[in-house]
């Protein structure tokens, strides 16, 4: 990158100490992104701007934005407007090529304050923590300022707001200073990785993960890679997952690296959304290509959909969904995973198994299994929903207090238990269950205790991951019609878990 080419992503910087900083910039490792120092994050101010200079230098000077948010914006800054200026005037003399003011600071110390930064450039910035603003109002009221770049950003509460986003961006004049537009808060992620797509000068990430300065920012090697935000075209398929808790999903992990690896130009995005109409409206507006489905809406999609495969309908869930020449049609590759990842260690025609739990994971399971010929037991905690289970797949209920008194060939764990908060905990007794083979659909930890336990007693062990890799393969091939990279979507999972935080 030319020494004053601006970068298309920024990451933000926050640390206590100038060192901090400098190891969060090293642990960056990019010439082709630029750094926002968060000054206002700092705890001692004693020649902030030598050592501050001595950073710029050692890092031979990157594009870099000084920002120092004062806590009526939210950020750390206690000090006055005064003050504030006067940090971030230290900040350009340090190195710094921009400065961002914040709408309040402008309003308090009046337009004048932008001519004390005449030889860099600025960014006026609108933060709404509360909901998306009107873009148009607060572009109108900060486009009028004598600065080189406007940047709004607010949070969003549905994945419309994306919408919202990129009609204001696909429809302002390019006259006037340059926008930087996007959303805040887990629903706002497909909002960070599309921005620049939509024509935003420019984005925001953080050096890694757990270091975001803003809620829903993301690492800016996934952004870069995974993402491939900076790559992104007319041409882009998209395809996501859907769920209340997508945000967390490592989905986006695994299947944006096979899309890759496969040369596949599409981006697979997390869609948090308390509301599946939100989702729906907000697929049909960007015309998915494909999507996964994740709780709670496994069993709300089949309503939605076109086509429905033989073994989804009969589970009464699905977790995947293809476009195929304009109609939605869905899958259930959980069920096909089961069958893969246990067919590797015993012949399911007449096994005994014992399933644990009653809700969409266990149904798939049994279904599956039902279909291969095993003769099953389940026991969950809800006896009710067990035996509603157990006479769909014509099994036999086992009370959830003496499952561990059995004789199986394997048993699978379809409850939460083994996941945080639940991670000490333990499904069942296995020095009491007598069993060769155990299946824990839990995959964060990937070594449960449940499967710890297992190991230690010399028995068979599958982990989630590998479910998780199975049925993740299976839609991949599904909507590209090619062979997943299944090594690699492993590799990308277990990288993924430093990404995200599943506590």
């Amino acid at each position: 990158m030319a020494k004053h080419a601006q970068p298309h992503i920024f990451v933000s910087i926050a640390a206590p100490t100038i060192h901090g900083m400098e190891e969060l910039a090293a642990s960056v490792g990019s010439s082709q992104v630029g750094y926002e120092w968060r000054l206002d994050y700092l705890e001692d101010f004693t020649d902030m701007e030598s050592r501050l200079h001595a950073l710029l230098f050692r890092l031979r000077f990157p594009q870099s934005i000084a920002t120092c948010r004062r806590e009526e914006a939210g950020g750390l800054f206690k000090g006055t407007v005064e003050e504030q200026l006067q940090t971030l005037e230290a900040g350009v003399r340090a190195g710094c090529h921009w400065v961002d003011l914040e709408r309040e600071s402008v309003e308090r110390a009046g337009r004048e304050a932008l001519g004390r930064f005449k030889n860099v450039k600025m960014v006026v910035s609108f933060h709404d923590y509360q909901s998306l603003p009107s873009l148009w109002k607060v572009r109108r009221r900060l486009a009028r300022l004598p600065v080189q770049a406007v940047k709004i950003v607010g949070l969003a509460h549905s994945l419309t707001d994306n919408l919202k986003v990129m009609q204001f961006m696909k429809s302002h004049r390019p006259s006037g200073p340059k926008l930087a537009v996007f959303a805040l808060g887990p629903s706002g992620m497909p909002s960070r990785v599309l921005s620049l797509q939509w024509g935003s000068a420019f984005t925001y990430a953080s050096p890694g993960s757990h270091q975001a300065v803003a809620a829903g920012q993301i690492p800016v090697a996934a952004l870069r890679s995974l993402y491939r935000a900076e790559r992104l075209d007319h041409r882009t398929q998209f395809y996501g997952i859907v769920g209340a808790r997508a945000s967390l999903s490592l989905s986006p992990s695994m299947h944006n690296a096979a899309f890759g690896a496969k040369r596949v130009n599409a981006v697979y995005l997390p869609c948090e959304t308390a509301r599946l109409a939100d989702f729906l409206r907000f697929a049909r507006r960007l015309n998915f290509s494909g999507f996964s489905v994740t709780m709670p809406y496994k069993r709300a999609i089949l309503r939605e959909l076109d086509w429905i495969d033989p073994m989804a309908e009969e589970i009464g869930a699905c977790n995947t969904v293809a476009v195929q020449r304009g109609k939605w049609m869905g899958w259930n590759t959980d069920a096909a995973a089961v069958v893969e990842v246990l067919t590797k260690r015993l012949r399911l025609a007449g096994s005994r198994i014992l399933v644990l739990g009653a809700g969409g994971a266990a149904r798939s399971a049994a279904f599956a299994l039902r279909g291969e010929g095993a003769q099953l037991f389940i026991a969950a905690r809800r006896e009710a929903a067990a035996r509603r289970l157990a006479q769909a797949v014509s099994a036999e209920v086992v009370p959830w207090e003496s499952a561990d008194g059995l004789d199986v060939d394997a048993v699978i764990n379809a409850t939460p238990i083994g996941m945080a908060p639940y991670s000490d905990a333990v499904p069942v007794d296995l020095a009491r269950l007598r069993v060769r083979v155990v299946f824990d659909m839990v995959y964060y930890p990937m070594q449960t205790r449940f499967l710890a336990d297992a190991r230690s007693r010399g028995l068979t062990t599958i982990s989630g991951l590998e479910m998780l890799v199975g049925q993740g393969a299976r839609q991949f091939e599904i909507w590209t019609g090619q062979s997943a990279p299944r090594a690699l979507m492993e590799q990308a999972v277990r990288q993924g878990f430093d990404h995200v935080d599943l506590d």
